[in-house]
């Protein structure tokens, strides 16, 4: 009996949407409400043919119509395309284009009157100078490469061998001192891995024990399990329940154990949730954020209370040059806050690092070069205490690179030091 009613309605109900849609017309796919068949178009609740004029066809949606190619909507039809000489139907079909080596002029087509030492460029309405030419007036001249100087990437300009550096119209050799080599790119020099610059020469890093020289190549960090201390290198004390960090300067309680003092304490399982909620707000947080801006948390290993470093602004102005077209140098401004739950009734000396990170490119370079700039900044920072920091960081660029694009790749804080007082 179930199975009967079950037939009818099922019955009742196609019957009752037969009834329900227009001619010409059919189901959506998603099952709810009805859509025109192609070669028709909807008029309030009904399905009317579309009428098609001369020279045209059924549209792609099939609710209209569009004039073929070599035709152009005119009104309710469709007018052929008057093509001129030297030209075509254009890529759309509804126009025309210029064939190469032709440009537009009025409603005909012009020759592009390439002069000595040019070919046409790219879009085929015009001309450009051949390598190793630049466009001198309605002509080409040749490029002048000084010595030790090759044709540009442009091709329309020249560039210092590497090793030399534009000095004026000419090339002047890059004078490298000890324990230096050609920068990469290649018109200056950089001190070799374990050297930093000391005015014009390159003086060796003094590593402490337990430190390695650095990524950069010019300094000098902590191994793992230690943390810095003025000028040397201390050992992280990690208790039961803990392990090293992920930055490797100190500890950090296992999974389940809740920090107190200098030990681990098992967390109760209120606690435990309490905690994988905060970790699931804060990865829904970081996904919603689009900054790039870095910070930095560190503990202070007498007290084990924590000090964090967070950026909270930077902004890139640039200096152009007296002639306006590119630039001399440019000022980084970054503005970071710097707190710490020290609860104590002394004070915590912290001392912050900050570095900024630019790419630029300039008219005579090819590829995308890179800078960075660090400065360490102090802090007295009390119980709860807080403090916040503006620095300024300039990089100046050569005139001879003619900068004309800078931007910010990324700006880094972190606590370098800390001292209970």
């Amino acid at each position: 009996m179930k199975l009967f009613v079950s037939f009818l309605f099922l019955l009742s109900s196609n019957l009752l949407l037969a009834q329900s849609i227009p001619g010409n017309s059919s189901p959506t796919s998603y099952g709810i409400g009805w859509e025109c068949d192609r070669g028709y178009r909807k008029l309030g609740q009904e399905c009317v043919k579309v009428q098609v004029p001369d020279n045209a066809s059924i549209n792609y949606q099939g609710n209209g119509w569009a004039c073929n190619r070599g035709y152009y909507r005119a009104g309710q039809g469709c007018a052929k395309v008057q093509v001129p000489d030297n030209a075509s139907i254009n890529y759309q079909g509804n126009g025309w284009a210029c064939n190469r080596g032709y440009y537009r002029a009025g409603q005909g087509c012009a020759k592009v009157q390439v002069p000595d030492n040019a070919s046409i460029n790219y879009q085929g309405n015009g001309w450009t100078c051949n390598r190793g030419y630049y466009r001198a007036g309605q002509g080409c001249a040749k490029v002048q490469a000084p010595d030790n100087a090759s044709i540009n990437y442009q091709g329309n300009g020249w560039v210092c061998n590497r090793g030399y550096y534009r000095a004026g119209q000419g090339c002047a050799k890059v004078q490298v001192p000890d324990n230096a080599s050609i920068n990469y790119q290649g018109n200056g020099w950089a001190c070799n891995r374990g050297y930093y610059r000391a005015g014009q020469g390159c003086a060796k890093v003094q590593v402490p024990d337990n430190a390695s020289i650095n990524y950069q190549g010019n300094g000098w960090a902590c191994n793992r399990g230690y943390y810095k201390v003025r000028q040397g290198c201390t050992e992280v004390q990690v208790p039961e329940n803990a392990a090293i960090n992920y930055s490797g300067n100190g500890w950090v309680c296992n999974r389940g154990f809740k920090r107190i003092n200098d030990f681990c304490r098992q967390m109760t399982k209120n606690e435990f949730q309490k905690k994988l909620k905060e970790e699931q707000d804060f990865i829904a947080k970081m996904l919603r954020s689009k900054t790039d801006l870095s910070g930095d948390c560190e503990t202070e290993y007498k007290t084990n209370d924590e000090v964090c470093v967070k950026i909270n602004h930077v902004e890139l102005d640039c200096n152009e040059s007296r002639h306006g077209n590119y630039y001399n140098d440019c000022d980084v401004t970054l503005n970071y806050r710097v707190h710490t739950d020290y609860d104590g009734g002394s004070h915590l000396d912290v001392d912050v690092e900050c570095e900024v990170y630019i790419e630029y490119r300039g008219a005579q370079t090819r590829y995308t070069q890179s800078d960075s700039i660090d400065q360490d900044e102090s802090h007295s920072l009390y119980a709860y205490d807080s403090d916040r920091e503006y620095l300024n960081f300039n990089f100046s660029f050569s005139r001879n690179e003619e900068i004309t694009s800078v931007d910010i790749t990324s700006a880094e804080c972190e606590i370098d030091s800390i001292d209970l007082y």
